[in-house]
């Protein structure tokens, strides 16, 4: 049986909707003012409560934005995750990472527009987070077993995933200033796919 604190410890339904919807509110203010301007106070008006609500769920504004970093890459983790964990091979896999992570840029430009500025600013370097590191090791992996399934070619593994989350943090870019970004998916998965494919014999 759980104890008293354990059970006092753990967020209730309506608790854990109200994180949410205070979470929902700082990535919109942080969007619209950037990182710095993004008060509590700011966050508390836009969510339509008082700032003492967020510091009963929030202990700090830096506990805020580790739950606005955390809820950006969860939010990218369901977008993109389902089509690479059902993908039947890892080049089909690759494919879903890539064109998945743009569709989410589009998809969510509030979100990917507060994570740009909360790591902008200085709170926290994108490469401490565990989400960061998660992600590269995923990528990683579908790199490693597409060289031993004989469909990418032999490859340093981490830098092909540095080039290509450097390619994605481009597009990050690219679908905010509004191009196209289904001829942008295609584009960026052209060239990922060229650079890993086996040249011709």
């Amino acid at each position: 049986m759980p104890s008293a604190r354990v059970e006092r410890d753990t967020p209730t339904f309506i608790q854990s909707a109200r994180r949410t919807q205070l979470v929902v509110a700082a990535i919109d203010t942080i969007a619209e003012l950037g990182a710095e301007r993004a008060s509590l106070g700011k966050v508390a008006e836009r969510a339509g409560v008082s700032r003492g609500v967020i510091g009963y769920h929030f202990g700090s504004r830096d506990e805020l934005l580790d739950a606005v970093i955390a809820e950006v890459y969860a939010v990218g983790a369901r977008e993109v995750g389902t089509g690479v964990v059902g993908a039947a091979t890892p080049r089909d896999a690759l494919s879903a990472f890539v064109s998945g992570s743009v569709a989410f840029y589009t998809k969510y430009p509030q979100h990917m527009q507060s994570l740009t500025a909360v790591f902008a600013s200085g709170h926290q370097p994108r490469n401490d987070r565990g989400e960061h590191a998660a992600e590269l090791l995923e990528l990683d992996s579908i790199l490693r077993r597409g060289i031993e399934a004989g469909q990418f070619r032999s490859m340093d593994t981490e830098i092909m995933c540095a080039i290509i989350r450097s390619i994605l943090d481009v597009a990050v870019k690219k679908v905010a200033a509004g191009v196209d970004s289904e001829l942008l998916a295609e584009e960026i998965l052209h060239s990922v796919l060229a650079a890993t494919g086996k040249a011709d014999p």
